[in-house]
């Protein structure tokens, strides 16, 4: 760059040299002149340098270096002019070379994205017949769920399953326990507007009607890992005319119509026959409801050809009033008075031999008079006559006849704790055609008392409730066959319970019972020692 510089002053220098103007004749002349009188001064002596001089020449050097200054800056300019032209065609060329692999992806894309409008076109073509099926398959759909839901409006499902830890404790006996499960189902549905049908299933023996419980590996019914049966629990129809809704009838095995305790009617029997129910209701601060129910029961239907037996069947019919009252703000009570009478009962009982169900029976004098005799799951604990007339034959019967007059009172009693009402229960039922005339002591034995107290309720989860039970049923104030399967006696008995039931869920609960129960006449069953005896259970139940 320096050498660069100098060539350039010496060009201008060499210009300014050029553009002095040419010498005429006549200044050649006088220049000779002067420089032949310069050279002959010089000789003399040196002509002396004037300050004019001086300045003059330092003004042309400056004036020079001014046209350097500018001829450097014109030089810096070309030059970065020229970078700028190399950088921008260094920088186009990148892009050319940029947009040409652009151009080529875009052309690898455009023939991808052909491809694939291709396949989303058959996409949308398949989805679009998948659509048209779906919505057919979704309007199948809809029609079987409207059936199913028409199904759930008119079907009810419900039932439980339990899982039963069992002991037995008496002195003199030997020391027992047992597992047992219990299973029922049942559906109930709207037949028509003003009909109602259903159906129960249950685990259980069919020759025990009062219980629905199936011991594990029973060595009597179905030991070594057997199948266990299921029977027909309940079957009926209901017909409720929807222009009187005070009225209702029911036909076939169905559940109590009318209210009673399991002292008097085992809670698992289902009653067979016909039953018709009248209810008002009332807008009265204390008088809320009367009801009137009506029963028609068929207790056997004698086959022509059994023996011992008259071609005759047993039944009973009865009546029940009831009424609901509200005693004030913390007290409702539901009283009860039924009527039950019974036609040939010991047909009934002693006109099959239970379907080979073993049943000890005792005679006026005290002694065992037979086995496998009549229908007593539970023991028949009745006063029996061994010679009994049937028409022109003797056999086994009842020494009374059976006619119930029975009391019930239930009251329910606001604590001031919504989770623990106090319920109070009392009963009196008496046998009104008790006999006495072949009993042991000449006296009759036709009553029951049974009083029950329990604090709690089981609706929700976490809810409690406890409480006691005594009652005392004389030998002939109920018919033994039907009665409380689960205490000690089914009559001549007194019997205390102890509860308690908690709801684990809104469908599960843990409870346990203890029955302690004996004898409440020793000398009428023929014993001479009466222990009470103590029975366990510990129930795990889940419901639906």
């Amino acid at each position: 760059m320096r050498m660069l510089q100098q060539m350039t002053a010496l060009l201008l220098l060499t210009g300014l040299c050029l553009a002095q103007p040419p010498a005429s004749d006549g200044d050649v002349t006088v220049r000779k002149t002067k420089t032949h009188a310069v050279k002959n001064s010089q000789k003399n002596a040196t002509a002396p340098v004037s300050a004019e001089d001086i300045k003059q020449l330092k003004e042309l050097i400056q004036a020079q270096q001014a046209q350097i200054d500018q001829l450097k800056q014109l030089i810096t300019q070309r030059d970065q002019q020229t970078q700028q032209a190399q950088q921008t065609a260094s920088d186009a060329q990148k892009t050319a070379v940029a947009a040409r692999e652009k151009a080529a992806a875009t052309e690898i894309v455009v023939a991808n994205t052909s491809a694939k409008v291709e396949n989303v076109q058959a996409d949308v073509t398949d989805l679009k017949t998948t659509a048209a099926n779906a919505a057919v398959t979704a309007q199948e759909d809809q029609k079987r769920i409207g059936v199913v839901e028409a199904l759930s409006n008119r079907f009810r499902f419900s039932g439980d399953v339990r899982a039963r830890y069992e002991n037995f404790f008496q002195e003199g006996t030997q020391d027992r326990e047992r597992f047992r499960f219990r299973l029922r189902f049942g559906v109930d549905g709207k037949l028509s507007e003003d009909f109602i049908g259903g159906f129960a299933l249950a685990s259980g023996s069919q020759s025990d009607p009062t219980t629905t419980n199936q011991t594990l590996s029973d060595s009597t019914n179905s030991p070594d890992f057997m199948r266990k049966p299921i029977n027909i629990d309940r079957a009926y129809v209901t017909w409720k005319p929807s222009a009187f809704r005070w009225f209702s009838a029911t036909a076939g095995k169905f559940a109590y119509p009318w209210v009673r305790t399991t002292q008097v009617f085992d809670s698992d029997l289902n009653p067979e026959g016909f039953s018709e129910t009248i209810v008002h209701k009332f807008a009265n601060p204390t008088l809320k409801e009367l009801n009137l129910t009506a029963t028609q029961l068929v207790l056997a239907t004698v086959d022509s050809g059994k023996l011992n037996t008259p071609n005759t069947d047993s039944w009973a019919y009865g009546v029940q009033l009831g009424g609901k009252l509200q005693i004030g703000q913390y007290w409702s009570m539901t009283p009860t008075y039924s009527f039950m009478n019974f036609i040939r009962p010991d047909i009934a009982v002693f006109g099959s031999n239970g379907a080979g169900y073993s049943s000890t029976l005792v005679g006026t004098n005290g002694t065992a008079i037979g086995s496998n005799y009549g229908f007593a799951p539970n023991g028949m604990t009745n006063c029996v006559n061994t010679s009994k007339a049937y028409g022109n034959q003797i056999g086994t019967g009842f020494c009374s006849q059976y006619q119930y007059s029975d009391l019930i009172i239930n009251n329910v009693v606001k604590t001031g704790i919504a989770k623990l009402p106090l319920n109070v229960l009392f009963e009196w039922e008496k046998n009104l055609r008790a006999d006495s005339s072949l009993t042991r002591d000449g006296k009759k034995h036709d009553s029951l008392y049974h009083i029950e107290a329990s604090l709690g309720q089981l609706k929700n989860k976490g809810d409690i409730q406890f409480g006691y039970s005594y009652s005392h049923t004389e030998q002939d104030a109920i018919i033994a066959s039907y009665a409380e399967s689960d205490q000690f006696k089914p009559t001549n008995v007194e019997q205390n319970r102890i509860f308690f039931i908690w709801q684990l869920r809104k469908n599960t609960s843990l409870g346990y019972t203890e029955w302690i129960g004996r004898y409440l006449s020793p000398s009428l069953a023929g014993v001479a020692k009466n222990p009470y005896m103590k029975r366990g259970q510990l129930d795990l139940v889940y419901s639906f």
